[in-house]
């Protein structure tokens, strides 16, 4: 492992020196972040070595879903670096959003030595940071280093993953100490009781209308489900933050945004198993009665007893791990499941109809899925109904290839998020699916992305409004106020920056656009106006 080393052997080295061989010592390659005055010893730190990449944003939340975008694809941790004051608190959406989502991230950021005084950007880091993280962490001393860092690496990766903040003061970055070597401790898995695997098993086996929920906390076990589903022949469906588990099989999406026909449908089942769903009120589609004639097996790693749905039974335990067993299970004893074909049909009778060719959003998402599902891309989408629709249209291999910002709904988080994403894959095709509206909250990053020479393609639907929002005002509260947008000339500021953009207006320039856009292997913004 490459470290930092100072040419006298003799000469301790300096916190910040510390701090960046911890990261490197714990698999960190790369860093999102944004500088200030009291981190600038760390910055110094990394400039001596070439073993980890910093990309710099253009504004600390977008550093967040960066480092969100480039854990969920890479299968690693995220990690930011930012100053102190304003510089931390502009993480909070992204630290909400990543730990709302279960992504692993960790945030270095700078402290002032005094929080109770009035020195200049003095914030309670900690006091701020544990209502929207898994845990904070406060260096206060240079030897608590190494282990703070492999410690928050660690636990920010532990199952349920989530947002862990460090902060570390000036001083400490500037005092020398002994190096030491830590390493984070093995994961312990997590399974379930073979007596609840065998119920679950039984349920599911006499059911006449069984079904299952694919959620967001099955990421990283969609081979154990893909066989599960291969084994049993049960019918599938997904919530939002399920989108990609196991498209080739899913019926759709459920939920206040998802298939009508499916979501009334799937309320006649009998026995629903669970697979990592929290049921939330976008997930029952805000209805009391949702499931309520349902038998409802719930797999997940935390308990959903406080949600407004009736858990019949609940199975604590790591996804991937409880999976095995219960295939296991099946295989061992030879269990058929004889499902009817009455229910069969009825749930697939619910599949989404066929798209008519006309200059809609549904038909131009539909033409550049068709267009580009041969390069299997990484889609990543803002929120609003571009959002929904993609979710609906695009198929994606892995639950990685579609990012969005499901549990918290953060506006601003797809374009970054892209940037994230193809630095952890370079050579895929990554899209940013966005609207104008969630597109102007962090459009600044198109600066990040021509520095770097990042191949992104940008698509924004561009209505002059906050789509979802003006729906939801004409259907349930009879006025439409503040949702119009004075938009810029999207392809202009993209220009601007040196990034190549077309403007859309009807299916034949869509036509145009799609192939001059592969042409250039740099980033590309596509504004489409509908």
């Amino acid at each position: 492992m490459n470290t930092i080393v100072k040419e006298n052997i003799s000469q301790q080295l300096n916190g910040a020196e510390i701090l960046v061989n911890a990261l490197m010592n714990n698999g960190v390659n790369t860093v999102f972040g944004y500088p200030g005055a009291p981190i600038l010893g760390l910055y110094e730190a990394l400039s001596k070595t070439t073993e980890i990449k910093h990309i710099l944003n253009r504004h600390e939340q977008a550093s967040l879903h960066s480092a969100e975008g480039y854990a969920r694809v890479s299968g690693k941790c995220g990690v930011v670096i930012t100053t102190s004051g304003p510089g931390f608190t502009n993480t909070i959406t992204g630290l909400m959003n990543a730990n709302t989502d279960g992504t692993p991230i960790v945030v270095i950021c700078a402290q002032t030595e005094n929080i109770d005084k009035n020195e200049f950007q003095s914030v309670d880091v900690h006091t701020i940071a544990k209502a929207c993280t898994k845990k904070v962490f406060s260096i206060t001393k240079p030897d608590e280093i190494e282990k703070t860092i492999s410690q928050a690496i660690t636990d920010a990766m532990r199952l349920p993953s989530g947002a862990i903040v460090v902060s570390v003061t000036k001083s400490v970055l500037n005092s020398v100490s002994e190096q030491k070597a830590y390493r984070q401790r093995h994961e312990i898995k997590v399974e379930a009781p073979h007596s609840c695997v065998l119920r679950a098993i039984d349920s599911l086996k006499n059911a006449k209308r069984p079904l299952i929920i694919v959620g967001g906390g099955c990421a990283g076990s969609e081979n154990e489900i893909r066989e599960f589903v291969t084994l049993t022949g049960l019918p599938v469906v997904n919530t939002l933050m399920g989108k990609g588990i196991i498209d080739d099989s899913t019926l759709g999406l459920i939920g206040s945004n998802g298939n009508e026909k499916l979501n009334d449908i799937i309320n006649k089942s009998d026995v629903v198993l669970a697979l990592g769903v929290r049921f939330t009120e976008r997930t029952t589609n805000y209805k009391q009665n949702f499931l309520k004639n349902s038998k409802i097996i719930s797999i997940n790693l935390h308990s959903n007893k406080s949600s407004n749905v009736r858990i019949d039974k609940e199975i604590i335990g790591e996804m991937q791990v409880v999976l095995q067993q219960i295939i296991g299970v099946i295989k061992v004893k030879n269990i058929l499941f004889d499902l009817k074909y009455d229910w069969l049909e009825t749930i697939n009778s619910a599949v989404d109809e066929h798209i008519k060719d006309t200059y809609s959003v549904e038909a131009v998402l539909n033409k550049i899925n068709n267009y580009t599902k041969k390069y299997n891309p990484i889609i990543t989408t803002d929120v609003g109904e571009h959002q929904i629709l993609a979710s609906k249209i695009f198929k994606t291999t892995y639950a990685k290839y579609f990012l969005t910002a499901g549990g918290y709904g953060t506006m601003g988080y797809g374009l970054p998020a892209s940037i994230g994403a193809i630095i952890a894959k370079p050579n895929a095709l990554v899209m940013n699916i966005t609207g104008d509206g969630s597109f102007q909250m962090n459009m600044q990053e198109l600066g990040t992305c021509a520095q770097y020479e990042l191949p992104i393609k940008i698509i924004i639907i561009n209505n002059s409004a906050l789509g979802m929002i003006k729906s939801g005002q004409k259907e349930k509260h009879y006025a439409e106020y503040q949702s119009d947008l004075l938009n810029p000339d999207f392809v202009k500021i993209a220009n601007s920056y040196g990034i190549i953009g077309f403007n859309v207006s009807s299916m034949t320039d869509l036509d145009t656009a799609l192939l001059q856009m592969f042409k250039y292997k740099k980033p590309v913004l596509l504004n489409i106006k509908v």
